[in-house]
């Protein structure tokens, strides 16, 4: 186990940026930043501080002073690992001059010097509202008289407040856009945007704590964060280490190195020159974050811990080959980077026997350009259990009906479906934690955490999480070298048919949705009178979970116009790849996500056409929207914001994090997603010019996959 860490503080640390090269010093003082933070929000840290740097002037000298780990302060009853510091800001500033104080969660949108150079009016400090704190401009020396060092190091918050509410004329009102609280943001007039909501901040830092769910800005974080990682910011280096790693003299091993220095120590390593980089480092026990007696949250340097820190050191160093071996209570695991020593990964594919779930797997290796092996396996007995009960397990497959799982074992393995997310979790176990696991699927991937890359559809609903990566629909084998040679294969057979081509692609019956004889009927009649009145032919085709009875009715209806039916089972060939590559227009069942996903992705006209629910699953869909519902509710606390998720709320969204609840797919969200980007229309409206790119999203996840093992994002990068 990893010896003891120390990384309390007597003064805040101080990050400095400084006038830039060229330019000629302005006359202006420093603006000084207080930030309250916390182990926890080390990226948050990074990116309020890469805000700045984005709008400041560079002419100015910025000072923000990191109030996190300080000493001598009695933090029970925080309510979080900062609340107090704020008020030993005046101590910190030498009780001189103004100075600014924020909370980690928030980012500049404007330059910070125009509020520190807001006139105070002869208050003692602005806030948006007395008791709102999280953003202030201070007259130091006024309110050093009223929040001393001691005070703030022993009263509560609370008592605090009171006292400073009890000198006359010390509060004053903040302009209320340098801080925009959550639903308050306004694009171009906000300059400061706070993400107060706990449970909606876009980094997710203590997910032990929180379910964490969308904010409607988070995009506005992640695009500061991706700027940062493209200009390589980080806020300590080997020139300029943090005060606990200049105090501790010699560089201590990487155990011991303060959280703040470790990303330029982990580039350092990467950055050697070995081949691979190899890493010996003893962890913690596993465990999240952990609240000490004094009520302050360290995070645990567990093993999962340190495979965070390591993957996002590779991900600054493609193409470096490392290994590291991670050590806690006497069980070692693994973790590698970087490319293969052959050039390639080898990869698996897990097949189980649903064939949509198996194409989206196959759709994704495929995307990679990398051999694979495909795995298929049996399901077996224990299959039929949840897979939280299955845990890391083979139980749930035939081994006698199943592909081998024997060593070497894989660098990479693609699955989706809930049956073979186990057997992904065992494997990486037998490998002793090397083997890379992307799960696709909202059956499978619902718990996010447990791999290193879950893919999930955007209308499933689930929980956004760093290792989730949503999707329109799911990812499938259709691409334009596919197509071309479907056409080419299928040219003597179509294309002779009048045009336009109108393919027809048919669900079926499923617990939501209903296909009976009349419904068949009726989508067929349409679609032969949309044929006759543009003169063309139908190309139809049918799936599993069409009845018998659905596809005679279907074949009724079609008989009066030109074209072929397929239905599985008949004799030949399945015509599927040749109707997507001789269509001229398609319909397609609103049931048949993966169709949906495949028509779009042609760029030529898509109409959905919907069909029914059954009346049964109305009662199933009305329980899970209620727990949906009480899982994203948002009450309010007592400043009108958000207040962080408890109770009910929590319990419900555990147990859709959890899998033990799932969401209902809403089919609608994604016709309407369709539609909005201009790749579909709704059966029976007037057609009009496509307006998006298709929609081919297996390239994209590809790159995200090779970018998270170490590989340049293309193929012939």
């Amino acid at each position: 186990m990893a010896a003891p860490r120390s990384e309390e503080r007597a003064v805040p640390e101080r990050i400095t940026l400084g006038v830039r090269a060229g330019l000629a010093p302005s006359d202006e003082p420093p603006v000084r930043i207080f930030l309250g933070s916390e182990p926890a929000q080390h990226r948050a840290e990074r990116v309020f501080v890469w805000s700045i740097e984005r709008v400041r002037d560079p002419s100015r000298v910025y000072e923000i002073h990191l109030l996190k780990g300080l000493s001598g302060f009695d933090r029970r009853g925080w309510t979080t690992g900062f609340s107090n510091y704020r008020y030993a800001v005046p101590h910190y500033a030498s009780a001189n001059g103004r100075a600014i104080y924020n909370d980690v969660d928030q980012i500049y949108l404007a330059d910070p010097a125009g509020l520190f150079d807001s006139e105070l009016g002869g208050h003692g400090y602005l806030a948006v509202e007395p008791d709102d704190p999280s953003v202030m401009l201070l007259d130091c020396a006024r309110m050093g008289a009223i929040w001393t060092l001691e005070a703030a190091r022993r009263d509560s918050k609370a008592s605090l407040q009171r006292r400073a509410a009890q000198a006359s004329g010390v509060y004053g009102r903040l302009a209320p856009e340098w801080n925009a609280r959550d639903g308050e943001y306004r694009a171009g007039r906000s300059r400061l945007l706070h993400y107060t909501n706990l449970h909606t901040q876009p980094w997710c830092p203590f997910p032990e704590r929180f379910v964490y769910q969308h904010h409607p800005q988070e995009e506005l974080w992640f695009e500061l964060e991706r700027g940062a990682d493209a200009a390589g910011f980080q806020l300590f280096s080997r020139e300029r280490p943090s005060a606990l790693m200049r105090a501790q003299g010699a560089q201590p091993p990487l155990e011991q190195t303060p959280q703040e220095d470790l990303p330029w120590r982990l580039d350092e390593r990467l950055a050697s020159g070995e081949d691979p980089v190899r890493l010996v480092i003893a962890c913690d026990p596993p465990g999240g974050v952990q609240r000490g007696p004094d009520g302050r949250y360290e995070p645990r340097r567990s093993v999962d811990w340190w495979c965070g820190w390591l993957d996002a050191a590779g991900l600054r160093h493609p193409g470096v080959r490392w290994e590291a071996e991670l050590g806690s209570l006497g069980a070692v695991r693994q973790r590698r980077g970087g490319p293969a020593v052959s050039g390639v990964p080898r990869v698996w594919v897990l097949a189980d026997d649903r064939p949509g779930n198996t194409t989206q797997a196959l759709g994704l290796a495929e995307a990679l350009g990398w051999p694979f092996e495909l795995k298929r396996l049996k399901p077996g007995l224990w299959s039929r259990l949840h897979n939280r009960w299955l845990g890391a397990s083979a139980r749930g497959i035939d081994p006698a009906h199943s592909d081998p799982l024997e060593p070497p074992w894989p660098d990479l393995v693609i699955a989706a479906g809930r049956r073979t997310a186990p057997v992904a979790l065992w494997l990486r176990e037998q490998s002793l934690g090397a083997t890379r696991l992307v799960q696709l699927g909202r059956k499978g991937a619902d718990q996010a955490a447990l791999f290193d890359l879950a893919v999930t559809p955007t209308y499933c609903r689930l929980f956004p999480h760093p290792h989730r990566l949503e999707v329109h629909g799911p990812l499938h084998r259709v691409s334009p070298e596919r197509i071309a040679e479907a056409r080419a294969r299928w040219e003597p057979r179509l294309a002779g048919l009048p045009t336009p081509r109108i393919a027809l692609l048919v669900g079926g019956s499923s617990g939501q949705y209903r296909l009976d004889a009349a419904t068949s009927r009726q989508l067929g009649e349409r679609v032969a009178r949309l044929a006759r009145e543009a003169g063309g032919s139908v190309l139809a085709s049918t799936s599993r979970r069409t009845s018998l009875a659905a596809g005679e009715a279907l074949a009724g209806a079609l008989a009066t116009v030109p074209g072929l039916l397929y239905r599985p089972g008949d004799p030949g060939e399945n015509p599927y790849l040749g109707l997507l590559a001789w269509a001229d227009r398609l319909v397609v069942t609103g049931d048949s996500e993966s169709a949906l996903m495949e028509a779009t992705s042609l760029g030529r006209p898509v109409l959905v056409y919907p069909l029914p629910e059954r009346p049964s699953f109305r009662l199933l869909r009305a329980l899970r929207e209620a727990v949906w519902r009480r899982a994203t509710a948002q009450p309010a606390g007592p400043r009108g914001t958000g207040r962080p998720q408890q109770g009910l709320e929590r319990l419900c969204a555990r147990l859709i994090e959890r899998g033990f609840v799932r969401p209902t797919r809403d089919l609608g969200r994604l016709h309407e997603d369709l539609v909005r980007r201009g790749a579909a229309q709704r059966f029976g409206e007037a057609q009009a010019a496509l307006g998006g790119e298709p929609l081919r999203e297996a390239p994209l996840v590809a790159r995200r996959v090779r970018r998270m093992l170490g590989y340049p994002a293309t193929q012939d990068a």
